[in-house]
């Protein structure tokens, strides 16, 4: 028996400085879940920081969907422990997009739920298209949030926003989500993709050094003025 995961789950690319990273499982909306997207996605991330010429990611999925976050049905059917280890992955797999030194950039059509949610929100820009619905869902199964949630959404949405994004679950689409917060862009439908290659192409281009302390910086935030004074 093979149990060495489907080298396709995560298709890759490279041009311009930049790996781009599409999780290729359409037939669970690119659940975290699918056999081979959880190591596609952190070998692309060792690349990105092992390898020099690479100054910025994009994370985008195939099939009109982002990331529907956990299969509900492997879930529902593993025992304690492989639930455990699947969270734990995840949970890696967060930290090591948060904390890395380069810029990651989610590009978002159709649904970003639950862990997927975690998964743009970890990014350092996400660009949402016209199809694109965020949704904070663990409630709808009866499940406490997780995904790095606790930390990813109340920055870029306030704690108020983000209570009533993860107790009602509420749906939010592009436009929507752009204006609140939870994405930086809001892209015409077919443009969420071209418009993250923009933008990670300028990343790229610009100052890396700056902008991974950028990044640190506001990790930290937020700071009282001592720390911003030492920090800077």
């Amino acid at each position: 028996m093979n149990d060495k995961p489907p080298q396709d789950a995560v298709l890759v690319d490279r041009a311009e400085g930049v790996i781009e990273l599409t999780i290729n499982a359409p037939h669970n909306r690119n659940s975290l879940q699918s056999p081979g997207v959880y190591e596609g996605l952190m070998a692309g991330m060792d690349e990105l920081e092992r390898d020099s010429s690479l100054r910025a990611a994009i994370v985008t999925g195939a099939g009109g969907a982002f990331c529907s976050g956990g299969d509900l049905r492997a879930l529902a059917a593993g025992t304690e422990d492989e639930v455990r280890t699947r969270m734990t992955r995840n949970t890696w797999l967060y930290r090591r997009i948060a904390l890395a030194d380069k810029l990651v950039v989610a590009a978002v059509d159709g649904p970003a739920y639950g862990a997927g949610l975690g998964l743009a929100t970890a990014c350092d820009v996400v660009v949402a298209g016209q199809s694109a619905v965020f949704c904070c869902a663990f409630t709808r199964v009866g499940a406490m949030p997780d995904a790095a949630l606790f930390w990813s959404l109340p920055a870029r949405v306030g704690v108020a926003q983000a209570r009533k994004l993860m107790l009602w679950a509420t749906e939010v689409k592009g436009a929507e989500a752009a204006a609140m917060g939870l994405a930086d862009e809001h892209a015409p439908e077919g443009s969420a993709l071209p418009l993250a290659r923009q933008l990670a192409q300028r990343i790229a281009a610009g100052p890396a050094r700056a902008y991974g302390r950028i990044k640190t910086g506001l990790r930290q935030s937020p700071m009282s003025l001592e720390q911003a004074l030492s920090f800077q």
